[in-house]
C-alpha cells in the first residue's frame, strides 16, 4: 500500500474514532484491584483510582463525556467527592480529554513531553487532536521519575521513553503490588503504536523486559485497554511484540515490500491478537514503519 493510501485509511479511522468520541459514552464500571486501588472501565482508556480520605488520585481521564459517569462511579469511595491528583500516562485523547472536566482544581501530573504536546494542536491518525485549555493541561511535570504518597502508599511514576509514544509513564503502587501501564499494555489485543510521536517497537520490548523483571509475585496490572491482568498476560503481550518485530524484520530483510507483507497476512501465532480495534494489516504497517524509522 502506498503512503497516500495509508493516509486515507488513517483519516477514515481517525474520523471513526472522533465519531465514537461524540456518541453517548458507555457506562463507567468500578472494578476493585487491591486495597485502596480500583480500576474504571468505560468511555476511553482504563483509569486507575487510589482512594484516599483527602481526595482521589486518578490515573488517566478517559474522554470528557465520561466525566459524569466517572464521578458517579467513585462517589462512594473514601475521598470520592474530590479529585486531588490526576496523572496522564501519555497524551492520547482517550486518556486525556477528560482533563477538561476532571483536571481543574486538581494537581495534574505527566511527563514533560506530554504537557508540551497537549499545549498545541497535533496531527494523529489523519485527524487533528486539539490542544487542551490551560486549566486542563498538566501543571506538574517530571523528566525521569517522581514519587508521591496517597492511600497509605508510595506511588512511583516512571518514564519509559519511545515505547508506545515518547511520553509514556507507568505508575507503580508497590504497597499493593499494582502497576498501571497506560497504553504500554493492551491486554490480549494489538495496540496502537504512535510512530509519529516516538513509538518504537524495539524500545517497547526492552522496557517491558525491565518492568517484568521487577514485578513482585502476585502483581496486578491495569492495562490501558482490556481487563485487569497478571504478569503472565503482560509477558504474552511482550512476546507478541517481539514476534511481530521478528516477522516483519525478516520479511523486510528478504526484500519484501510493505504491500507484500500485508497481503501475506498475519502468521498463525499473531492472528488471535487481531480482536481489538487494531486489525492485522494496520498493525503490520505500524511495525514496518517503526523498523523503517529505526533503520532496521
Amino acid at each position: 500500500m502506498t503512503r497516500k493510501a495509508f493516509t486515507v485509511l488513517a483519516l477514515i479511522s481517525g474520523l471513526g474514532l472522533l465519531a465514537r468520541a461524540q456518541q453517548p459514552p458507555p457506562p463507567v464500571t468500578l472494578v476493585p484491584v487491591a486495597g485502596p486501588v480500583y480500576m474504571l472501565q468505560g468511555g476511553g482508556g482504563n483509569i486507575g483510582v487510589v482512594a484516599d480520605d483527602s481526595g482521589l488520585v486518578l490515573i488517566d481521564a478517559m474522554f470528557e463525556g465520561s466525566a459524569v459517569g466517572i464521578r458517579e462511579a467513585v462517589r462512594s469511595l473514601p475521598g470520592g467527592g474530590r479529585i486531588r491528583m490526576l496523572i496522564n500516562t501519555h497524551w492520547h485523547s482517550d486518556h486525556t480529554d477528560g482533563n477538561k472536566a476532571l483536571g481543574p482544581g486538581a494537581i495534574v501530573i505527566a511527563h514533560e513531553n506530554v504537557r508540551a504536546i497537549l499545549a498545541r494542536d497535533e496531527a494523529l491518525m489523519g485527524g487533528v487532536t486539539k490542544a487542551l485549555p490551560e486549566d486542563a493541561r498538566p501543571n506538574l511535570t517530571f523528566k525521569d521519575e517522581m514519587t508521591f504518597y496517597a492511600g497509605g502508599q508510595a506511588i512511583r511514576l516512571v518514564h519509559f521513553p519511545d515505547a508506545h509514544t515518547d511520553g509514556d509513564t507507568a505508575v507503580f503502587m508497590d504497597g499493593g503490588k499494582v502497576v498501571h501501564m497506560g497504553d504500554m499494555f493492551f491486554n490480549g489485543m494489538f495496540p496502537f503504536m504512535d510512530v509519529a510521536h516516538g513509538g518504537d517497537i524495539e524500545n517497547w520490548i526492552r522496557h517491558l523486559d525491565k518492568i517484568l523483571a521487577g514485578l513482585p509475585e502476585g502483581a496486578k496490572i491495569i492495562p490501558g485497554h482490556g481487563p485487569i491482568a497478571e504478569a503472565a498476560d503482560l509477558k504474552a503481550f511482550r512476546d507478541m511484540l517481539a514476534a511481530s518485530a521478528s516477522y516483519v524484520g525478516k520479511e523486510m530483510k528478504a526484500g519484501k515490500t510493505l504491500d507484500a507483507i500485508k497481503a501475506a497476512g498475519l502468521p498463525a501465532g499473531l492472528e488471535p491478537w487481531a480482536k481489538g480495534f487494531m486489525k492485522g494489516p494496520r498493525w503490520l504497517e505500524l511495525v514496518y514503519r517503526s523498523l523503517e524509522e529505526s533503520g532496521k
